[in-house]
């Protein structure tokens, strides 16, 4: 039996969302039914909406749309009772590189870091205990592994004893493909045993999807690519990645496995 995700009511729920939308997409349901705690928003400076023609951004065209992407999620933000922090690193495109290019991975992880391991570190000295959201990077976007990848070497050098969990990266784990592929890597990566929780999505989830409607061609109507493809629970759904009872909480680290 899988077992339904609960909330550790003396936790602080710190989330590590790679693009400004990505825990909106991925975990929207459980922030809405759990409000609070931190959001760190890694690569915020951004050229991408829907539809956008793939030629190289003006300057003006990247502070446009960093911008307007960063008050949608202001605002899922304050709907949730968020701290919001961005880091301000750049996505692929505006390196000169595609999102899925594995070469990029390393750059990326260059980007963020240093203020990632920081604030990281910082809060596991805060006195209160942590719950970490890292990205399991399944569909290969190299912002999302290199968050994975720098979230591990802190968790498991730094901040020892704080508990993480990888959440399931929608949409691309809607695609059982991609999801497969992604959660092969993710166990290659970690080396340790993993259990899966899931927390149910309702049609609320939408308001949070459609909160960010840059990135849609129109509005999203349905959660078909907002679930997981996985057999149980057969709900549409969230899901994350966490350590087996007994388990070790300092991985066996090989964050380039592929």
């Amino acid at each position: 039996m899988r077992q339904v995700l609960q909330s550790a009511s003396d936790a602080v729920n710190v989330y590590l969302s790679p693009h400004h939308d990505d825990i909106a997409f991925s975990l929207g349901a459980w922030v809405a039914a759990h409000p609070g705690g931190v959001l760190i928003n890694l690569f915020t400076r951004s050229a991408y909406v829907a539809g956008a023609a793939k030629s190289t951004p003006s300057p003006q065209e990247i502070e446009t749309i960093s911008a307007l992407r960063d008050a949608e999620d202001a605002a899922f933000a304050s709907r949730h009772a968020l701290r919001r922090i961005n880091l301000g690193a750049a996505e692929p495109r505006l390196r000169g590189r595609r999102s899925r290019d594995p070469a990029g991975v390393q750059d990326d992880c260059a980007q963020i870091r240093p203020a990632l391991s920081a604030l990281l570190a910082e809060l596991a000295a805060g006195g209160q205990p942590l719950r970490v959201f890292v990205p399991a990077a399944i569909g290969s976007h190299s912002n999302h592994l290199a968050t994975r990848t720098v979230a591990l070497e802190v968790l498991s050098r730094q901040a020892r004893g704080v508990p993480f969990c990888f959440y399931e990266d929608l949409p691309y784990a809607s695609d059982w493909r991609v999801r497969r592929r992604g959660l092969a890597d993710l166990k290659r990566a970690l080396g340790f045993a993993l259990r899966r929780e899931w927390f149910p999505a309702g049609n609320g989830k939408l308001d949070a999807i459609n909160g960010y409607p840059s990135q849609h061609a129109k509005p999203v109507s349905g959660l078909g690519k907002y679930s997981p493809a996985a057999l149980w629970p057969p709900v549409r759904h969230e899901a994350l990645w966490s350590l087996r009872s007994g388990s070790s909480r300092v991985p066996r680290l090989n964050p380039g496995a592929r």
